[in-house]
């Protein structure tokens, strides 16, 4: 029987570059790393692009398409 490790190692081993690219960004974004297990303090590397900017009118209604995703979903309002 193949371990687990070894099934993964296999399966990435054929990727491409964008592939594994893209696969060590999720790894990094979701997976604890050794400092955050160890209680230590991680900043993010975000950046607030549209932070303190309205992003919407106040005027907007969010409720308005409501009813109209309640019957997408088969929901009678």
């Amino acid at each position: 029987m193949i371990s687990l490790q070894e099934q993964v190692v296999h399966k990435v081993s054929n990727l491409s570059e964008d592939n594994l690219q893209f696969l060590l960004e999720i790894i990094d974004r979701f997976m604890l790393t050794d400092t955050v297990k160890k209680g230590e303090t991680v900043v993010s590397k975000r950046i607030g692009i549209a932070k303190g900017q309205k992003l919407y009118d106040d005027s907007y209604d969010f409720d308005e398409m409501n009813p109209e995703i309640a019957r997408m979903f088969g929901v009678a309002e």
